[in-house]
């Protein structure tokens, strides 16, 4: 890659991460105001809020540059694939943050009721099975009478 074209990405890559820190100090500034005390849930607002803005900011790239989704994820993979060479660390994901499914608001807790006897119904049904097998298998070992002639 020439130089020019390398100094190009990284100012333009240096412009970027100060435009998202900003972004970042606004938006928790802004959010200092509210009177929350869930600290899960400001964290949360601020994510979706920069998600947001971020969002915003590639339509409008996209639609001012005439640029596809394609080359604008082309750009982040090969941004996260280097980032990821440089400091492989910050991809490892901790117990803490593994996935945890939220909680349904339709889960019926009656959902939760197992029938303990059910699988000792079936080994019930299946031992009456078999003793019918074994009463059958019986008259198969006895030979079949001989007709007189």
């Amino acid at each position: 890659m020439g130089s020019k074209t390398s100094e190009k990405m990284v100012e333009a890559l240096t412009n970027l991460v100060e435009a998202f820190m900003g972004l970042q100090e606004a938006i928790e500034v802004g959010d200092d105001s509210v009177d929350s005390t869930d600290e899960d849930e400001i964290v949360a607002d601020i994510e979706d809020t920069i998600i947001n803005e971020v969002r915003l900011v590639i339509e409008s790239v996209m639609e001012a540059e005439d640029y596809s989704p394609s080359v604008i994820a082309a750009l982040i993979s090969a941004m996260t694939e280097s980032l990821e060479e440089i400091a492989p660390s910050i991809f490892e994901v901790d117990d803490e943050d593994e996935y945890e499914p939220e909680e349904d608001d339709d889960y019926d807790d009656d959902d939760e009721e197992i029938d303990l006897d059910y699988d000792d119904e079936d080994e019930d049904y299946e031992e009456e099975d078999d003793e019918e097998d074994d009463e059958e298998d019986d008259d198969d070992d006895v030979p079949p009478k001989k007709k007189k002639k």
